[in-house]
């Protein structure tokens, strides 16, 4: 498996043929503009939990059935240094990405007897344009506060390396895990 990146640095790849899915990777994502619980609106709060929590659930939700085809499979959820942490993005954000960890935890144990792994992969600071959405604004000074506690920015495919591994056969006995990529950030 070859995963490759789009321009805006979402990470693609999977193996499907003949009806068979082996590998499911759900990698959906956007930031929050670093707001508190006492600042995000309505519409923020639900469009990020929409899209980093609901896709996750649903992608899941639709491939199980066809991993339980082969009798076994592998489900990778990109989650965040933000599953971890609540200093890692905004209040948003960071409930989506710990519900996202949840959910791994959840679905592993329910479909291990069907041969499926399912784990996380949680990065850090990546270098794709996942906070393009909110505009130039990204609240400067909590982005620039951020950033000092940042080891490095890693390259996608430093990212797409350990979903390789987590979705390969090397990672058989892994399961319900939050695999943390993030330069050692998560060890501060």
């Amino acid at each position: 498996m070859d995963p490759s990146a789009d321009a805006a640095g979402h990470i693609f790849f999977g193996k499907f043929f003949r009806g068979r899915l082996d590998v499911l990777v759900d990698n959906a994502g956007i930031m929050d503009r670093f707001e508190s619980v006492a600042e995000v609106d309505d519409a923020t709060w639900e469009r990020v939990l929409a899209v980093d929590l609901g896709s996750v659930m649903r992608l899941t939700r639709a491939a199980v059935p066809l991993l339980r085809v082969s009798g076994r499979g592998a489900i990778v959820d990109v989650a965040s240094e933000a599953s971890l942490r609540g200093s890692a993005a905004g209040a948003a954000y960071t409930a989506s990405e710990h519900a996202v960890a949840g959910l791994t935890k959840s679905t592993a144990p329910m479909h291990a007897a069907d041969g499926i792994r399912t784990n996380a992969v949680a990065p850090g600071a990546t270098a794709t344009a996942i906070e393009a959405p909110m505009g130039s604004d990204l609240f400067p000074g909590r982005m620039a506060a951020f950033m000092q506690n940042i080891p490095y920015t890693a390259a996608a495919e430093q990212v797409a390396a350990v979903i390789v591994l987590l979705a390969s056969d090397g990672a058989s006995n892994v399961d319900g895990v939050d695999m943390f990529s993030d330069g050692g950030w998560s060890a501060v």
